[in-house]
């Protein structure tokens, strides 16, 4: 029995380092492996029906900054604004393939985007809801008009054909709908006649993606028309083949490794760090995030990569992972003495701005991104300076409500929710020879801020439950009963066998 006790002990003990083995090195291997395999993307395999077709749609917010006093505005005072919505879409996104490269770590595509109005999500706020809103199409064609010294004839015919342009304007602000502010277009250029109608036609020819011609010659403005179907950018990502690590990084937009939108400031022309393409479209991230790393998104919107920090470890229904939010570096920390000074296009005349031409802390502008003197900010001016906020009210900036986060499981770079958090705006100035402008106040006005997220559903919550997390615990399981098991039953056996050997042994009988 002694010398079973001592079989079965090393019979224990050897359970044990297998367990020990199997479940600090042979189960991460494997995991790893798997989780490789599962996000690259080969023709025909199930991450590549995940690219093309997302499982689940974005959800798409808009909020709109209702302008309360418009008439005042126009005689000077500071605009009062009250946020409305969320007015909520479905964003549906589907990629249309291109083609592999020969070695299959790269695919080409074009995104295909479609938004449905989610009217339950939206409630009690509909499409049809009025608004008074800064009329972004007029107050860019004058601007631009000023801005360009190749213009400052048309700026002179623009004021004397204002109402002929823009329907008879009686001050900055549109009287609209939702509906037509940010899909159906506020129309504008109606039957114009004569030097009115050179002038919209200039305005056609200038290529703004936010106006286009409808079909009865007239123009409409609308923030996100452009983007509801078939996409212009051609992409190119890492397919995840040779490098996991590099799973749907950016390698070309356009056939460009680099933007050509902001400065570069060196005397060869070297692209600078904000030309550059880093990261993913968000849709999703490489797999086997640390804590404490980084990681970049790139937006076309807004033209430029965006580099996101750890913030902590989360929780999502059940599901382990790491949030991710912004750093100061996004539009805060710009400059000379913060070494991206490339961002300062100093397109604008006459605004709130430092005296070498960038914004202050909190804006970033996008004219050169946008073909329009969109200013860009945090919703309702997160961490602006105060040079813009003192000139509102009615802002309520909140960091949980107005930060841009992500939770991403940690294995597989899944985004389980977050969302992508900016404001659009437009100075709003006096400009010379517009009698319209002449009495306002220099603002930087607040037009729409949006939301571009996800939230993991139940189905998709089930799924990744049952693939991984299931999967994990059972291992985990194995490796610990091995572990725990062995270990007991060593010590049982070699417990036994001490106190065998411990007892007095019998006299033999004579």
């Amino acid at each position: 029995m002694v010398q079973w006790s001592l079989i079965i002990g090393a019979l224990g003990a050897l359970v044990a380092v297998l367990g020990a083995y199997c479940g600090w090195f042979l189960f991460p291997t494997m995991v790893h492996k798997k989780v490789e395999q599962s996000v690259i993307i080969a023709d025909g395999s199930e991450q590549y029906k995940r690219f093309v077709n997302l499982p689940q749609p974005l959800v798409f917010k808009v909020f709109i900054f209702n302008v309360t006093n418009p008439d005042m505005v126009q005689r000077g005072a500071i605009p009062i604004v009250k946020e409305i919505g969320p007015y909520v879409y479905k964003q549906y996104r589907r990629k249309k393939v291109k083609h592999f490269s020969r070695d299959g770590s790269k695919i080409s595509y074009v995104q295909n985007v479609h938004f449905d109005f989610d009217a339950d999500a939206s409630a009690p706020y509909t499409q049809n809801d009025r608004i008074v809103a800064l009329n972004m199409h007029m107050n860019s064609v004058l601007q631009i008009s000023e801005n360009d010294p190749g213009l400052a004839l048309l700026l002179v015919h623009l004021n004397a054909n204002l109402k002929a342009v823009f329907n008879d304007p009686r001050s900055m602000f549109v009287h609209t709908s939702v509906r037509e502010y940010l899909f159906d277009g506020v129309r504008f250029c109606i039957n114009p006649q004569g030097i009115a109608k050179a002038i919209c036609n200039q305005i056609k020819e200038s290529g703004s993606k936010t106006i286009r011609e409808l079909s009865d010659g007239s123009l409409a403005f609308s923030f996100f028309s452009h983007k509801n179907g078939t996409g212009r950018e051609v992409y190119e990502v890492h397919t995840g083949k040779g490098d996991a690590m590099k799973v749907l990084e950016i390698q070309k937009l356009d056939d460009s490794h680099n933007l050509q939108v902001w400065l570069n400031t060196s005397a060869e022309g070297d692209t600078s760090v904000c030309n550059q393409i880093n990261g993913t479209d968000a849709s999703s991230y490489p797999p086997f995030r640390q804590r404490g790393d980084s990681m970049y998104i790139f937006s076309a919107d807004i033209c430029r990569s965006v580099q996101l920090f750890y913030q902590s470890d989360i929780q999502y229904q059940g599901i382990p992972g790491f949030r991710y939010s912004i750093g100061e570096n996004f539009i805060n920390d710009i400059g000379p003495e913060h070494d991206n000074e490339c961002f300062c296009v100093d397109k604008l005349t006459n605004v709130i701005k430092r005296k070498n031409g960038c914004l202050y802390a909190g804006a970033l502008d996008l004219t050169n991104c946008l073909d329009a003197p969109v200013i860009l900010t945090l919703p309702h001016m997160l961490g602006a300076s105060n040079e813009y906020t003192k000139m509102i009210r009615g802002l309520k900036p909140d960091a949980k409500k107005h930060q841009t986060f992500v939770d991403v499981q940690s294995l597989t770079g899944t985004p389980l929710q977050g969302g992508k958090r900016v404001q659009f705006n437009m100075f709003l100035k006096s400009i010379n020879r517009i009698t319209i402008t002449e009495n306002l106040t220099t603002v930087l006005m607040p037009a729409i801020w949006v939301e571009e997220g996800i939230e993991l559903n139940n189905e998709m919550v089930a799924f990744f439950k049952k693939k991984l997390l299931n999967t994990l615990k059972t291992l985990d399981i194995v490796h610990w009963a091995a572990l725990c098991g062995g270990v007991g039953v060593a010590a049982v056996c070699l417990l036994y066998f001490a106190m065998q050997r411990s007892r007095p042994q019998e006299a033999p009988v004579k």
